[in-house]
């Protein structure tokens, strides 16, 4: 089997191939099934790491989407008790980690629902990059029941991880940490049930990351310190790696490392999905922790 590093090179380009000839849709199933059905522990496991807007958030109170729809049931930010909901709470003087609601993670967005002109359409997110490494033979559950690849009955070799992309990114760093360990014991306990032994014959696990865009600094951060929190110091200590114990390669998409402009003119201006979708004035935008952290540093001379 190709290695991680080579079956992403041949997934990019089939997907600037499809961008370019948009009209003709391979048939994966024919393509891939005999790859797709190919594992063993010598491969390591995937975790797909969404960015910014990238995990659907909703209320689960009432079932609202918070992000992730653009329908007649989910929430308008430009009506006053909607935009208290998709805002983080501030207080002076607390913590981030203080400043909880009541919205949950629901998932990594793999398309977007939204309605014009009371017509229903769809606009895929990371279903193509969650495709793309299922024909790979990277694929997890969801993915498999669509049918389009025969994957065998191996389905343990591919996760998302979602998060609140509104907070702070050493928070979803820990989280991330605390989601590899679940998940490594999760695949150990496959490895030796498929494959024989015990689960610890199996605890030189460690996951190959895909992230995109802001999902690479949550992933890069955890690959230097682990889940320690160094942002209180006055200068950020060397790194640790402790994050290798988990991790084996790290890919990152789009990742802005310099921090991003975009940032900026999102909390100076707001920020509008589409001309036809509503806006989210920066009033609501500076209230999360992330947009801040986006932010391009003195050092990088922007």
């Amino acid at each position: 089997m190709p290695s991680l590093a080579r079956t992403t090179l041949a997934a990019i380009a089939a997907l600037a191939m499809t961008a370019c000839a948009s009209s003709h849709t391979p048939d994966l199933g024919q393509v891939y099934n005999r790859a797709a059905q190919h594992n063993a522990p010598d491969r390591n496991p995937v975790v797909v790491i969404p960015g910014i807007l990238g995990s659907r958030l909703v209320d689960p109170d009432t079932g609202r989407v918070v992000w992730g729809a653009f329908d007649g049931g989910s929430v308008n930010p430009n009506r006053p008790a909607d935009a208290r909901l998709i805002a983080l709470p501030m207080r002076q003087g607390a913590t981030l980690g203080e400043l909880t609601d009541r919205v949950a993670v629901n998932g990594a967005l793999d398309r977007v629902r939204l309605r014009v002109l009371f017509l229903p359409l769809q606009l895929d997110a990371y279903r193509q990059i969650l495709a793309t490494l299922g024909a790979g033979g990277y694929v997890d559950q969801q993915l498999a029941e669509s049918g389009a690849i025969d994957y065998g009955d191996e389905h343990f070799t591919c996760f998302q991880f979602a998060y609140d992309w509104r907070r702070d990114n050493v928070e979803n760093a820990q989280r991330l940490h605390a989601y590899l360990l679940d998940r490594k014991a999760y695949v150990m306990a496959e490895y030796a049930q498929r494959y024989g032994g015990s689960p610890e014959d199996y605890a030189d696990v460690r996951f190959d990351l895909v992230a995109h865009s802001m999902g690479g600094l949550i992933a890069r951060y955890l690959l230097r310190y682990g889940d320690a929190d160094v942002l209180a110091a006055d200068t950020p200590p060397a790194p640790t790696w402790a994050g290798a114990e988990l991790i084996d390669r790290l890919v990152v998409v789009c990742t802005p490392n310099a921090g991003s402009a975009l940032a900026f003119t999102q909390l100076a201006w707001g920020y509008q999905p589409a001309r036809f979708l509503p806006d989210y004035p920066p009033a609501l935008i500076g209230t999360f922790p992330s947009v801040y952290q986006l932010l391009p540093r003195a050092r990088h001379a922007a």
